[in-house]
């Protein structure tokens, strides 16, 4: 806290520190962000039902408490390459002006919190990601050095005109 005096009048001004806070998980090497408020629920191992006729991206649907909701991968959205998958399935369930959405992931790192102010611009191409779907990129200390952290903008990825 600060003490401001102006005109004899003391006031005390509180320093406001803003903080995100972040799901991050992995899709191949890379470390993924997405705001926490858009997570709806992460679940493992659940059915996959491939659907006929559909954009390779859309893996299929699952029930999730009598829900059925679209599981895609980001990684045939994207472009990015395929790693060898492993046969536990990692879902992350989001939420999106089409409804819950699930999305594939290699593997859930946890939860973090960021300061707004450190997120820097997108770099061209970052990762292979269209930038457009990209909020921005945050250095971050792992074990040992450094890592940049991707956060994605799921609202912008799940909307209609981009499916």
């Amino acid at each position: 806290m600060k003490d401001l005096e102006v005109l004899g009048i003391k006031k005390v001004e509180k320093s406001a520190s803003f903080e995100e806070r972040l799901i991050t998980f992995r899709l191949n090497e890379e470390l993924i962000g997405v705001n926490i408020q858009d997570v709806i629920k992460i679940t493992k191992d659940i059915e996959i039902t491939p659907v006929p006729k559909t954009k390779d991206y859309i893996l299929g649907v699952m029930n999730l408490r009598g829900n059925i909701i679209p599981v895609v991968t980001l990684k045939k959205k994207f472009n990015l390459p395929e790693r060898e998958e492993n046969d536990k399935k990692t879902i992350v369930v989001v939420e999106t002006e089409l409804g819950h959405i699930g999305i594939l992931v290699d593997k859930v790192e946890g939860a973090i919190n960021i300061d707004p102010e450190e997120i820097q611009p997108a770099p061209m191409n970052a990762i292979g990601i269209d930038p457009e779907f990209i909020d921005g990129v945050i250095m971050i200390s792992g074990e040992g050095d450094k890592e940049l952290l991707t956060l994605l903008n799921i609202k912008k990825i799940f909307k209609k005109e981009n499916l």
